[in-house]
């Protein structure tokens, strides 16, 4: 059964270095009404690598940190982000043992709604 999520992205900033371009965004995640996560993303554009060939894409890894529990369970993401869509897509590379289910599953991002399936 699918994971499904819709992010609430309460920061999103650049930060530029000499290869390229990095791009931090952190926020909440739901399920259905219910917060039940935050999220920390990364995203990485290196010039000449992901924005070339029409490409206007980046590396991407995001963290979920589910609510209740310390340390928090959590979920990796990690793939490939659109920026002229917002989309993304990838799977589930690590996951804490209450989601280890998870870990291989792929995983999508719509970047017009921000609704991620995991699986």
């Amino acid at each position: 059964m699918p994971l499904i999520l819709t992010f609430s992205s309460k920061a999103l900033n650049n930060v530029d270095d000499i290869a390229g371009r990095w791009q931090f965004e952190g926020g909440s995640a739901a399920e259905g009404a219910k917060q039940v996560a935050n999220y920390a993303s990364f995203k990485r554009v290196t010039f000449k690598g992901t924005d070339q060939d029409s490409q206007n894409t980046a590396s991407v890894t995001t963290t979920l940190f589910f609510l209740r529990s310390k340390p928090p369970e959590s979920i990796t993401l990690e793939g490939a982000h659109d920026f002229n869509s917002g989309n993304e897509t990838g799977s589930v590379s690590a996951a804490s043992s209450a989601h280890a289910a998870h870990i291989g599953k792929q995983y999508a991002r719509n970047g017009a709604t921000n609704v991620v399936q995991i699986g």
